[in-house]
């Protein structure tokens, strides 16, 4: 891709359609003039640029448009892919668009595209796990948004250290901040509703890590009235980012950068989609935290709706929630139903979903007081877990079941369980 100056663009147009000067002079000018205007010898009239853009099949505004701006789309461009690359995880591709976009910033001293290049390069540092430099391109980045006074940079910037520190030790600087997000809706620099939720989502989970369980419990609240459903668009931004390439290779820019931008809103809806029903669970289980399981229940079935349209690997640990909130909640028979439903869906070898599965039966069968069904579970959970060497998991069951003969006055069967759980926990301490 590259910038055309005026007379450049003329010509490339006029190869394009196999014209000669002679074709493209006319009874209008002579060849002489429309060299001279190729070559950049000469400046054409409004006059002349109007009947050349007739001429070559052409609008005025794209002779008219400056290199300037030719810079600034074809940087916006190689922003959005470089941005869908990252989404996908191709790291080194979108680094190969990010550096093809630095030229043109370089060139053309283009700030707003300069301040995305350095955002999009912490964004990959980051992936690359290299913190520090990660953060020293968002400051540079930041530092450019101050000067152009763009709000919606600085959100972003925010809300990415935030959930960067939010998955280390650093939880207060990560609660730092999302309250600086947040201030930026509290003084109505920005108002979108949805981004306001993410941001009280993140300072539930961060009050949460802390053990300030009223904070936590207060933002949680705030995040839930203001989630809204999104719907799954992956497939046909897949689409889209395809053609864009097509068009790219075909020298098409206006159409790649069209079809590159609808792409790029496609994906930032299936990560929001993705990014809503992961707070939708991680809300679920606060509220189960917080033995409130009316509402957990809520957020848990909000989340399935959601992974059952995208086919996610957590659907399955979503209904084993489901269930468990249905129990607490002396749902029995809609419990009971549940578990029938899992125990279609899961495969006979994915043994390790059974072996919850059977955990999950024995805990609401204890709590329906059906004693000997639980026995039964934790003894077939017991079974699996040894047969398929779940060492970890076969010792939690043999606790369970030596809890369970204690509760009934069986000191000598509780105490074989626990010795043998014992057994393998030493097992497993001499193994690591």
């Amino acid at each position: 891709m590259e910038v055309l100056s005026l007379g450049e663009k003329i010509k490339k147009r006029r190869k394009e359609l196999d014209m000669t000067l002679k074709d493209v002079a006319g009874d209008r000018v002579t060849p002489g003039q429309i060299s001279l205007v190729e070559s950049g010898k000469s400046n054409p009239s409004m006059d002349l640029l109007e009947y050349l853009a007739a001429t070559l099949d052409v609008s005025v505004e794209y002779f008219m448009e400056s290199e300037v701006t030719q810079a600034e789309t074809i940087c916006k461009y190689y922003n959005r892919m470089a941005e869908i690359n990252l989404t996908h995880g191709d790291i080194d591709k979108a680094m190969a668009f990010i550096d093809k976009a630095d030229r043109f910033v370089d060139k053309y001293n283009l700030s707003l595209a300069k301040a995305r290049n350095l955002f999009l390069r912490g964004v990959y540092k980051t992936k690359m796990k290299e913190y520090e430099e990660a953060y020293d391109y968002l400051f540079k980045c930041n530092l450019i948004y101050s000067s152009i006074s763009y709000y919606e940079g600085f959100l972003e910037n925010f809300m990415f250290a935030g959930k960067s520190f939010l998955n280390s030790d650093l939880i207060p600087l990560a609660l730092s901040y999302f309250h600086k997000s947040e201030s930026l809706f509290k003084e109505e620099i920005i108002t979108d509703e949805f981004l306001l939720g993410k941001v009280y989502f993140y300072l539930a989970m961060g009050y949460q890590k802390t053990g300030k369980l009223e904070k936590a419990k207060e933002y949680t609240r705030l995040c839930s009235d203001k989630f809204e459903k999104l719907s799954d668009r992956i497939g046909y931004g897949n689409l889209l980012t395809a053609l864009a390439e097509d068009y790219e290779a075909k020298g098409n820019l206006k159409e790649a950068l069209t079809y590159s931008s609808m792409a790029l809103d496609l994906f930032k809806d299936y990560d929001s989609e993705k990014e809503y029903a992961m707070m939708e669970q991680s809300l679920g289980e606060l509220y189960l935290g917080f033995e409130d399981y009316d509402e957990a229940l809520s957020h848990f079935m909000r989340a399935k709706d959601i992974y059952s349209m995208t086919s996610d690997s957590r659907y399955n640990d979503i209904l084993l929630s489901i269930v468990e909130c249905q129990a607490y909640l002396g749902r029995h028979g809609d419990s009971l139903d549940t578990m029938k439903f899992l125990e279609k869906l899961f495969e006979e070898d994915d043994s390790l979903d059974n072996l919850h599965l059977y955990r999950l039966k024995a805990k609401v069968q204890g709590m329906m007081k059906n004693s000997r069904e639980a026995l039964n579970n934790l003894i077939l959970a017991a079974q699996l877990a040894k047969t398929k060497g779940y060492k970890d998991e076969e010792a939690e069951v043999l606790i369970l079941l030596s809890k369970y003969y204690l509760d009934r006055g069986k000191t000598e069967e509780a105490e074989g369980f626990l010795d043998e759980s014992v057994g393998i926990l030493n097992e497993i301490s001499g193994d690591r």
